[in-house]
């Protein structure tokens, strides 16, 4: 399965990273480490030549799109329901069963 980073992850659903980590964080993306870098020695450190990018934990694509289709269907079902409860509270408010806001 092809993955991607977080910030590629990002951009790809029009979000933040911090979205990305977060779900990460919550257990809902699964995340690949970079691997580790060796330790380094004297001899490592004179022939070492730090690079410019760092790689970045990786995302499972399709994994990616399942939890933003997810989240997205709750996220809908909480507006949803937000939406049915005023509806319900101002019928009953018209009615006198409760009392208006």
């Amino acid at each position: 399965m092809p993955k991607v980073s977080i910030s590629e992850a990002a951009r790809r659903l029009d979000t933040t990273e911090e979205v990305i980590r977060e779900w990460i964080r919550l257990g809902l993306l699964d995340v690949e480490l970079p691997p580790a870098k060796p330790r380094r020695t004297r001899e490592l450190n004179l022939a070492f030549q730090p690079t410019s990018a760092t790689p970045e934990p990786k995302v499972e694509l399709e994994q990616l799109y399942e939890v933003a289709e997810e989240v997205g269907w709750l996220l809908l079902s909480l507006e949803a329901w937000d939406r049915a409860d005023t509806e319900t509270a101002c019928r009953l408010s018209h009615t006198g069963t409760i009392p208006p806001p």
